[in-house]
C-alpha cells in the first residue's frame, strides 16, 4: 500500500541524513560511519518487509565500508569523497550491462509497474546511465573544488535531487513509450 512506499522512501534517505548528522557531530569519517550503519539498517528493514535483499543497497554498503576503512587507515577523507563517484560509475556499468539481459535489467525491475515498448526500456537504460555519469561528475567537481563542509552538505542532500531527476526522467520516458493500459496514474 501507500504506507509501504512511504516507509521505503524514508529508509532510502536515512543514510544521507545520518551522514549529515555524523559530519556535523564529528566530521566526514563519523558521517560516513553513521551512513554505513543507516544503510545496514535499511538493508535489514527491507529484508524484514520484503524478504528480499536489495543488491544495490548491499553494494553501496560494501563500498562505503571499504572506502571508510581505507580512509581511516590512510587518514585521508579522499577515500570517502570518491566513494560516491565510484558508486555512481559502478551503477552506470551495472545498468549498461543490464541492456544485454533478456528481459533487460530495468524491465525486470520496473516492468511490474511500467509498461513500455522495447525502445522505451532501451531509452530508459541510456538515460539512467547518463544520469549516473552526471552524478559521478558532479561529485568530482564538488569535492575537488569546494570545502569539505560544502561537499558534506552536497553529499548529504544530493541523493534527494538525483533520485528526483531519475523519477522525472523515468516518468517522461514511460509516458512517451507507454505500451500498456491507458491508466498511467501509477507512473
Amino acid at each position: 500500500g501507500e504506507d509501504a512506499v512511504d516507509k521505503r522512501l524514508l529508509v532510502e534517505f536515512t543514510p544521507g541524513i545520518a551522514f549529515l548528522i555524523g559530519n556535523w557531530l564529528g566530521g566526514i569519517f563519523l558521517g560516513a560511519g553513521l551512513a554505513a550503519v543507516a544503510t545496514g539498517l535499511a538493508i535489514a528493514l527491507r529484508w524484514r518487509w520484503d524478504r528480499s535483499l536489495p543488491l544495490l543497497a548491499i553494494s553501496i554498503f560494501g563500498l562505503t565500508v571499504v572506502m571508510l576503512i581505507a580512509g581511516l587507515i590512510f587518514d585521508d577523507t579522499t577515500f570517502v569523497k570518491v566513494s560516491n563517484t565510484v558508486g555512481s560509475l559502478a551503477f552506470a556499468v551495472i545498468i549498461a550491462s543490464g541492456l544485454f539481459m533478456r528481459p533487460n535489467l530495468l524491465k525486470r525491475t520496473l516492468g511490474y509497474k511500467i509498461h513500455m515498448s522495447d525502445a522505451g526500456w532501451v531509452t530508459l537504460h541510456w538515460v539512467w546511465i547518463g544520469i549516473s555519469v552526471m552524478r559521478a561528475a558532479a561529485n568530482e567537481v564538488i569535492w575537488r573544488n569546494f570545502s569539505d563542509s560544502t561537499w558534506a552538505i552536497y553529499n548529504g542532500v544530493s541523493d534527494f535531487a538525483w533520485i528526483g531527476v531519475m523519477v522525472v526522467a523515468t516518468s517522461v520516458i514511460a509516458h512517451k513509450f507507454w505500451n500498456g493500459p491507458e491508466d498511467r496514474e501509477a507512473v
